[in-house]
């Protein structure tokens, strides 16, 4: 595909309404050409104008850009009111233009970095005049400070509804949540290794759904490392930076049994948790169990939200204590550690939005509240990993299979096996969301791609 065909073909957020799943059963891969074939142009979203402020024209003139043409300009007692070509007036509040100043003097453009501090320019600066200029405008200030602007420059960070909500979506793409009838999407492991395209669709599918499955993966120790290289390092924690999930003798941890595991999320008790999991299988367990059970978290927490409110206020208000605490059992594991921390099941940002859900067999036994309000709390944990439990799918890996999963959403567990009759042999390494995030924005960028 040339590069402008690939250019055309954006809106990848899209995809998901096409492969939404109907079974719990694993889809088998997607061809490049499947993939490409659903990606489609967004619908562009309509402009809102601005209130309605006291203005009065300064100026009038006409700035050619390539997204339009700036009309006429006002200027109001704190905002200057720009209208374009396509009727549209936007407004900009005189200090945050003086704060954006794009000039080299305020502004480095090699480092995408203001020069300039609060303490250079005065609040109660404004323009006195406002001229054309080749592509833009420029303001001079009451101070002496001369600013130049470019329309599209201007366009892009308007303060209306649109432009605000394309730079909330290049911070974070909208969640699909899911339930028991969801099915689970395929990628091939050596087409995100040797594709950017690929490995593209694979970054935007994690942060919406928060699970994949990866096929024909080396079956070798470290080999999601050649993934993870692509987007950015592997996080070390207290057991290095892999680790091999087998049944063993005096395991310092649950998952190095062969038992039963409880939904959870991993190393719950890290202040910053690893954001992603890749469970790679080398060796699967042919008999009965070694199945992993999966739910989305942030679908959990919705539902609580909706039809158990009172439930999930407690389980949002009270801290818990995860905790874990041991040795070194191979040498590549820190020699002695103790994690403590104190954090809700369920854990919101100050506008209500479920930023990460925790749970886990790791919970300590010290409760920080009085004796009256325990036997509640109990009761919202036992709701929770009720629905927890309903809404799960179950998927039992294959070999050579990774799953990969949004660690700060999705709860997992395991079905116990027998580890005396045979083997299953895991091989288990984490990544940061902050790289996987930042080379989703990377390649967006770089094949022109617009996403929801």
């Amino acid at each position: 595909m040339s590069r402008l065909g690939w250019q055309r073909v954006v809106g990848v957020a899209r995809l998901y309404n096409e492969v939404r799943p109907r079974t719990c059963a694993v889809q088998r891969h997607f061809t490049r050409a499947a993939l490409l074939a659903t990606l489609t142009h967004p619908q562009a979203a309509h402009a809102t104008s601005t209130p309605t402020r006291s203005f009065h024209t300064t100026s009038t003139f006409l700035l050619n850009t390539s997204e339009g043409v700036v009309r006429k300009v006002e200027k109001g007692d704190t905002s200057l009111l720009v209208e374009f070509s396509d009727g549209t007036r936007e407004e900009f509040p005189y200090c945050w233009l003086r704060d954006n100043c794009q000039c080299p003097r305020c502004y480095d453009e090699t480092s995408f970095t203001r020069r300039l501090t609060l303490d250079d320019w005065d609040h109660t600066d404004h323009p006195i005049q406002a001229q054309v200029s080749e592509g833009g405008m420029i303001l001079q200030w009451s101070s002496g400070h001369h600013s130049h602007y470019k329309a599209q420059w201007l366009q892009k960070r308007a303060f209306n509804l649109t432009p605000r909500a394309v730079k909330r979506a290049k911070l974070a793409l909208k969640k699909d949540l899911w339930g028991p009838d969801f099915k689970l999407t395929t990628f091939d492991y050596e087409e995100l290794v040797g594709d950017e395209k690929v490995l593209l669709q694979w970054l935007v599918t994690m942060e919406k759904v928060g699970v994949t499955i990866i096929t024909n993966t080396p079956r070798e120790p470290r080999a999601c490392f050649n993934i993870i290289n692509k987007v950015g390092f592997v996080k070390p924690t207290h057991y290095g930076v892999h680790y091999p999930i087998r049944n063993k003798l005096g395991a310092n941890s649950l998952a190095y049994t062969d038992s039963k595991l409880g939904m959870h999320n991993d190393l719950p008790y890290y202040e910053y948790v690893p954001g992603i999991i890749f469970l790679h299988c080398i060796t699967q367990f042919t008999g009965e169990g070694g199945e992993n059970d999966l739910t989305d978290g942030f679908h959990v927490a919705e539902y609580m939200r909706r039809h158990h409110p009172q439930e999930y206020e407690l389980l949002t208000d009270t801290p818990v204590y995860f905790w874990n605490k041991g040795s070194a059992l191979v040498e590549q594991e820190t020699t002695e550690f103790y994690k403590l921390l104190n954090i809700p099941m369920i854990v919101v940002n100050r506008k209500g939005e479920v930023m990460r859900v925790n749970n886990s067999q790791l919970r300590d036994s010290y409760l920080d509240l009085p004796p009256h309000q325990v036997a509640p709390w109990y009761s919202a944990l036992r709701l929770y990993n009720r629905v927890i439990e309903e809404q799960a799918i179950r998927n039992k890996l294959n070999d050579g299979e990774t799953m990969v999963m949004d660690n700060t959403r999705l709860l997992h567990g395991r079905t116990a096996y027998n580890g005396a009759v045979g083997e299953r042999y895991m091989d288990q390494v984490y990544l940061d969301w902050d790289e996987a995030v930042s080379t989703r924005r990377v390649l967006q960028e770089k094949y022109d791609v617009s996403l929801q």
